[in-house]
């Protein structure tokens, strides 16, 4: 059986909007999954499917600007096969 790949997202987001973030991607069931992985630099990482990705990037482009996120980086990550770049 052939390993799922996991797209990747990684945005910055302001520590005062994490929750409010957080809540609306509930909203959005099964959308994506958040990782904040450096929350000093305000960067998290949205776990998806590759099939998603334009509804995701879609999602993420009609949020209000008062949340200041930006789209930094996404990548597929195929676990012990290693990662590929997207950006």
């Amino acid at each position: 059986m052939a390993a799922e790949q996991t797209l990747i997202v990684e945005i910055a987001l302001p520590p005062k909007q994490s929750l409010r973030f957080q809540m609306l991607l509930e909203v959005e069931e099964g959308l994506a999954v958040t990782r904040c992985f450096d929350p000093e630099h305000k960067k998290q990482q949205l776990w998806t499917t590759p099939s998603q990705r334009d509804e995701l990037l879609a999602w993420l482009s009609s949020l209000p600007e008062a949340l200041e996120i930006q789209v930094m980086d996404e990548w597929l990550w195929r676990g012990a096969n290693g990662s590929r770049k997207i950006r």
